[in-house]
């Protein structure tokens, strides 16, 4: 790879992984080692209350449960970025992000029909969803650094620190081991992870959003 890949950061990435590592540090608590429910209630979704909060259709996506869902996902957000920002551009890179959270929630109106009820919608997975259909497409053999892709890391690590290399895979395999992480923790957490399948709107989102991408150029 890539030299291309590791040509600099990409700014947009970074504003919304610092977003989102604020809103974290807002919301957990390391000495309980949990979220305040308080603060999920006022800025995580919950579709009955959508109309009396309408900011919740934003502020859900920077929303996260835990640590590992929070690195997780900030993990594959900034393999994306680096990916994909500067093929696509900012306000395309953005314009997906949002599309892909927005389709999660149209996903998650369809789950509530079906299950009766949904709960809180947090995080960024939908939104990183349709962001991964994206890059599979336009980058998916471009190589990333093993040390950012989440699950993989903790396997490649000692092999990392021994060698002093930056040991690097195909993105598709990284978005791969990305739905694995995603896949077990499904099974862990079910049946209350039923409603993790409204991520899968974010795959909706991305297929839009490729096509809006796929026929013009990146913006200068």
């Amino acid at each position: 790879m890539d030299e291309k890949f590791e040509e600099k950061w990409p700014e947009l990435t970074f504003v919304l992984i610092v977003i989102n590592l604020i809103f974290f540090l807002f919301t957990y608590n390391i000495f309980s080692n949990e979220i305040s429910s308080a603060l999920i209630e006022m800025f995580g979704l919950r579709l009955e209350e959508l109309t009396s909060k309408p900011y919740t259709l934003i502020t859900h996506a920077f929303i996260h449960s835990n640590p590992i869902h929070f690195s997780a996902n900030i993990l594959m957000l900034a393999i994306l970025g680096i990916a994909i920002e500067e093929k696509i551009g900012k306000f395309k890179f953005l314009l997906i992000f949002l599309l892909s959270s927005f389709s999660t929630v149209l996903f998650a109106l369809l789950l509530e029909k079906l299950l009766g009820s949904y709960g809180v919608l947090i995080g960024s997975s939908g939104a990183i969803y349709g962001l991964m259909f994206v890059a599979a497409c336009v980058a998916g053999w471009e190589e990333v650094p093993i040390i950012l892709v989440p699950l993989l890391n903790l396997i490649g690590l000692p092999a990392v620190l021994l060698t002093a290399k930056n040991i690097k895979i195909p993105l598709f395999l990284a978005i791969l081991f990305y739905l694995l992480l995603n896949l077990i923790l499904f099974v862990l957490n079910f049946p209350y992870s039923i409603v993790e399948f409204a991520h899968f709107g974010g795959f909706l989102g991305g297929i839009v959003g490729f096509f809006m991408v796929l026929p013009g150029k990146k913006e200068k």
